[in-house]
This record gives structure tokens, sequence and C-alpha cells, in this order.
């Protein structure tokens, strides 16, 4: 059985269309970790990317327009104070979340809420992945692995989350598991 079938709209649409004007993208969280096992192993909600900030009205007016063409809805969340976010619905169900990421000379500036992570640019060097067929661009494994660990520490909420129990699993060796208390 294939998992995340539902997802083929996100790898046959919309990350396509980023391709097509020349939009880097980044997969990260549930869909990154999968591209770190070199398959999927879990079924997960959505696809988590992010953008370069200065790319983020390019993403979102190429999304909104597969949008219109395809019937699938596009909301921008604008906070004042805190970075947008784009999410994309395909019957209802968010498929797609887009964040943007702040260059700082070398340094990549990822906002989750009030936690700021910073990055070497080098989280920005694209990795292609195919998995089941679905073909799309991640960071080197290492910032896969980091970004997730920032994120666990940030929100150790999240940790008795069935998905993230079996990220973590694939992600950390026991001994990582002890050391970062996940």
């Amino acid at each position: 059985m294939l998992l995340n079938t539902h997802l083929k709209p996100v790898f046959e649409v919309l990350l396509p269309s980023l391709n097509d004007v020349d939009i880097n993208y980044w997969v990260f969280g549930g869909v990154g970790i999968a591209a770190y096992a070199g398959k999927f192993i879990r079924n997960n909600k959505d696809v988590d990317i992010f953008v370069k900030e200065t790319d983020f009205l390019k993403t979102t007016s190429a999304l909104k327009n597969i949008c219109v063409i395809n019937s699938f809805e596009q909301i921008i969340h604008a906070p004042i104070g805190s970075r947008p976010k784009i999410d994309i619905k395909i019957n209802g169900k968010e498929l797609l979340s887009v964040i943007p990421v702040y260059l700082r000379k070398n340094i990549v500036e990822f906002r989750f809420g009030k936690v700021i992570d910073q990055y070497p640019i080098q989280v920005m060097d694209s990795v292609e992945r195919d998995i089941d067929g679905n073909r799309f661009y991640t960071p080197p494994n290492e910032y896969i692995k980091r970004i997730f660990l920032n994120h666990l520490v940030a929100r150790r909420d999240k940790l008795n989350r069935p998905g993230v129990k079996i990220d973590i699993e694939v992600v950390f060796t026991p001994e990582e598991r002890i050391k970062f208390n996940l």
C-alpha cells in the first residue's frame, strides 16, 4: 500500500508550478523526515516547505494562479509582527504550508512564533528527492535533522504525537534520544 497518495496534487501540481516560475523551495517537516529516511514511513497530513523571503510574494502569486485553475483554496496568514504563511487546501484539507525564511548575511533565520532558529546558508543547498515517484527538494539530511530537533526543543508538546514519535525513531539514535530527552 502506498502512503500519502492524498498528497499527489502537491507533488504533481503545486510544487512543479513553483519550479516552472523558478522559485526554489525546500521540503521540511514530516515529509522532510521521509526524505531523510528515503521512503514514506507514515501517513503525513501535509507538506511543509520554506522559500526565501524575497520569493514569498512571487510564491503567493504563483500558487494563487494554480489554485484558481484547480479549484484549490489558498489561505494567507499575515499576522502583524509575525512571519506570514500560506496554506493550500484541497477538498477542504490543508495539504501544503509555505513559510518564508530570512537571509541575514550568511545566516538563514526560521521563525516559529517567538522562536527564531538560525542556520548556516548551507541549509538552502537543494537535494533532489524521489519517493514513490514524487519528486521534490529538501535541505541536506543534516539540516532536516537539525530543524526537526530545534522544533522539538521549542515545542516539547509535540513529543506525544504518534507521527512525531515515529519520526524521532527514524532520525535519532537511541543515544541521541536520551541526550536530547526525546
